[in-house]
């Protein structure tokens, strides 16, 4: 026997199952995009390294101080004062910003296959000008990043707690020998923003370390070994960002190695 339903009541039952398809479809989430995660730096630190003591350095003071970062400020102690290099009174600014003092030498001098004499005179008797400025001298850097066996062993003798290189890095936060410190290559004049942030990304992409930044002159394209003020800006903003949200820390180099201020050696 054939059941005959009127149209009528298809037409029901179709929009029954319509409604009950349409309640199904509402009641299950729609899928949702995956975020990205937000960018950490938890185990990388940030040194600021300024070498020769120029004097166009000192342009960057407000924007160290706006950005709350300090730097180190490797400066060569007999040039203080001559056309193109700080003044003492310049550097004591720095100082008193919370910025590091360190040596770079007394004349700039390449520490290679130099008598014993001449490596006390120059590593040795920078430091103590240093001192008698008032400056804790516990940092040191390589002129070019030349150094030896005789030349490292000269600027522990001389009482310093930390000798910088310039290549290699990064560094680890325990560094196997802090007296040749391996830094990031040299800021120059085509280095850009992009490029430095990426320098401090891949440390943390590897792992983590110290990226130890090495910068001259503070410029538009006036040396080849130069930053130009409106990026040095841009980064220093940037790491201050990064501090505040994102857990990256920047200390000076004395502030990572640490160690005892170390009295004065005589050459």
């Amino acid at each position: 026997m054939k059941i005959y339903f009127p149209q009528k009541t298809f037409i029901f039952i179709f929009i029954a199952f319509y409604l009950i398809g349409c309640s199904a479809e509402a009641s299950t989430p729609a899928p949702t995009k995956p975020t990205k995660p937000s960018v950490s730096y938890f185990n990388t630190t940030v040194s600021l390294t300024f070498d020769d003591g120029d004097a166009d350095t000192y342009l960057i003071r407000d924007a160290l101080k706006a950005n709350n970062l300090r730097a180190t400020f490797y400066v060569i102690s007999g040039k203080l004062g001559e056309d193109g290099f700080l003044t003492e009174e310049q550097v004591k600014d720095l100082a008193a910003d919370g910025n590091e003092i360190g040596g770079h030498t007394l004349n700039h001098t390449k520490l290679q296959n130099l008598s014993e004499a001449e490596l006390r005179q120059e590593i040795c008797q920078d430091r103590l000008n240093l001192l008698s400025y008032g400056f804790e001298a516990v940092s040191f850097a390589y002129p070019y990043g030349y150094h030896d066996a005789a030349a490292r062993q000269a600027v522990q003798d001389c009482g310093y707690n930390s000798a910088r290189t310039v290549a290699d890095g990064p560094e680890s936060l325990a560094p196997l020998n802090p007296f040749a410190l391996k830094a990031m290559p040299f800021i120059v004049q085509d280095t850009t923003f992009a490029k430095m942030f990426r320098y401090v990304q891949d440390v943390e992409a590897d792992g983590g370390g110290w990226a130890i930044f090495i910068f001259h002159h503070v410029c538009d394209d006036c040396d080849q070994f130069a930053v130009d003020y409106d990026t040095f800006v841009k980064f220093a903003e940037w790491l201050n960002q990064q501090q505040i949200n994102n857990g990256l820390t920047v200390k000076t180099v004395n502030e990572v190695i640490g160690g005892e201020v170390q009295p004065g050696v005589t050459p």
